[in-house]
């Protein structure tokens, strides 16, 4: 892709962003970039942009800004349904994303994963498997906190790659065309962005488009929707799940995974597998597949699993007081993650919930509440939203204004022998940048608990 002397408007300054503008200008673009944010906001970005010949305009944007773009670069978090950015494309200007941007410069060998959870605990995981067997070779990155352009801005030439990919960015892609493909689950999520779940699941088919029949779809077949996503797609598939049957995959049987292909069969010991929950299961059996499918042997995999810890912010165990324990799953920023959470504990649970909701009934969660839950705390901006949507669930429900409020009323009400957990449901831009300070402000606020 040639770039030198071509006029280029990149939209939106979060991390892909910046990201982007970086790798546009290293290739010789003339680059704008626009951002609704005022210049307050963001007076140590625009520095370090217009200090290596970007120009950055702040405070909101029109479609004159556009006028003289031959390529527009959207961040995921723009929406490219708006009619500003539909205008542009009636002009005959490309609009693409970041991901779209940086693939178009790469040559290793790309494995993708998508799914409304569990996609960063998958790509740690295949980070850490296809990193002891090719040791210097992989690169991680994409919506797990890395954008992909920042590797092409490097200069590595890594032999794979490992991406985590959104609805967001799988709605910018056009030619983006990774070897393997994993979707891991579909559940209710994004509604503020998605018209409904069609549309949803229509942007994370996307994942696999540009697939062609020599490569590779690895999809969870315990859920109805992923199930009825792989009849259409043109790849070889790999299942996931307990009850695959006789199909090609990895499914459990006692304490073991099995994987199967066409040409092998091998068996991983879980028993010291520390992650809780069956959804971290399937995480790793999304792992071990497409290990497999690339002849990573059952040595080097078992060691990873055996070795293997949670991410930030997943399920993590921050300390117990007094015979509580406290768990940080910031991450879970959805219903369904809430659920997956709480089946990981045996113990009553007192639940954080709150933030800025996506669009989300979530009376769905009552019958899981009521079974697993003794208190449910609702926090943020949704808190009292929440709290209605429960209104008559048959456990105790309070209200609060701020997260630090329901980690200190946990504290009081929580009795030695249950768990005190943060899923929260919910987007975290009401209080927090992102889901990671809310975590880190969680464990903050456990540590200094008496």
């Amino acid at each position: 892709m040639e770039l030198k002397g071509k006029k280029v408007v990149v939209v939106g300054l979060g991390e892909s962003g910046i990201s982007a503008c970086k790798l546009l200008r290293a290739k010789g673009a003339k680059v704008r970039a626009v951002e609704r944010k005022v210049k307050e906001e963001l007076r140590e970005v625009i520095a370090k942009l217009e200090g290596i010949g970007i120009e950055v305009k702040a405070g909101g944007y029109g479609l004159e800004d556009f006028k003289d773009a031959s390529l527009v670069v959207l961040s995921p978090g723009v929406n490219e349904k708006e009619s500003i950015y539909q205008e542009v494309m009636a002009r005959e200007v490309e609009v693409i994303g970041e991901l779209e941007l940086a693939s178009r410069f790469v040559k290793a060998r790309i494995i993708a994963v998508t799914g409304t959870n569990g996609k960063t605990t998958t790509v740690s995981l295949l980070g850490e498997i296809f990193g002891k067997k090719y040791p210097g070779k992989v690169w991680v990155g994409g919506n797990i906190g890395k954008p992909f352009a920042e590797l092409v801005i490097s200069g590595e030439s890594p032999e794979w790659i490992i991406l985590e990919v959104s609805s967001f960015q799988l709605l910018q892609i056009k030619n983006f065309h990774p070897e393997v493909g994993v979707m891991l689950n579909i559940a209710e999520d994004h509604l503020d962005r998605h018209s409904d779940m069609e549309d949803y699941f229509q942007a994370k088919l996307r994942l696999f488009m540009n697939q062609e029949g020599s490569d590779l779809g690895v999809f969870n077949f315990e859920d109805e929707r992923v199930r009825k996503m792989a009849e259409l797609v043109k790849s070889q598939v790999l299942w996931l799940g307990d009850k695959i049957g006789d199909r090609l995959g990895v499914m459990r049987f006692g304490k073991e995974a099995i994987y199967r292909d066409q040409n092998q069969e091998f068996r991983i010991d879980l028993s010291r597998f520390k992650l809780p929950g069956k959804h971290n299961l399937e995480n790793l059996f999304a792992g071990i597949a497409c290990a497999g499918w690339f002849g990573i042997g059952q040595r080097e995999i078992q060691e990873v699993v055996n070795s293997f810890q949670a991410p930030a912010h997943r399920i993590e165990f921050v300390r117990e007081v007094r015979g509580v324990k406290y768990y940080d799953d910031s991450k879970g920023t959805n219903p369904y993650s809430v659920v997956a959470s709480l089946r990981s504990f045996a113990e009553p649970v007192i639940l954080l919930l709150g933030g800025r909701n996506k669009g989300i009934d979530f009376s769905s969660l009552r019958e899981e509440l009521e079974k697993r839950v003794r208190v449910v705390i609702c926090f943020g901006e949704a808190g009292e939203e929440i709290k209605n949507q429960l209104s008559g669930i048959k456990i105790s429900c309070e209200r609060v204004e701020k997260m630090k409020e329901a980690v200190l009323l946990a504290s009081r009400l929580a009795k030695a022998g249950e768990v005190v957990l943060l899923s929260p449901g919910c987007a975290s831009f009401d209080e927090f940048q992102n889901y990671k300070e809310r975590g880190d402000k969680f464990k903050e606020t456990v540590r200094g608990l008496r």
